[in-house]
């Protein structure tokens, strides 16, 4: 998996505050790592499940009272260099069909 920063324009800082993008399992450490937690430490304090087709996938918390990203501070990502794939992979300025085709794929990962 090719790890890619992504785009940083006003439409895609504005998909932080609709939904977190889901992580890829192996990613699930490399955050924990970059916070100095465990994995258990940061799903318990950082992350949310999801539920498709049987499967469990993580995402990052949304803020309180909110749908925004846990992670999304002052129009930026603090966690940025070990976003989720899917933050990685889908862009608010591309077409709709490349988010859905990307959260399947995440959720491939996840079986």
């Amino acid at each position: 998996m090719k790890l890619k920063e992504g785009c940083d324009c006003e439409k895609c800082r504005e998909c932080c505050t609709r939904e977190p993008g889901w992580f890829v399992p192996q990613e699930i450490s490399i955050a924990a790592t970059a916070l100095g937690l465990s994995d258990k430490e940061y799903v318990a304090t950082y992350c949310q499940e999801h539920e498709i087709d049987g499967v469990t996938a993580l995402s990052p918390k949304q803020k309180p009272r909110s749908t925004a990203c846990v992670f999304f501070e002052k129009g930026k990502c603090t966690i940025h260099n070990v976003k989720p794939y899917e933050c990685r992979k889908v862009y608010g300025c591309e077409a709709d069909r490349r988010h859905r085709r990307t959260r399947e794929l995440v959720t491939r990962y996840w079986k």
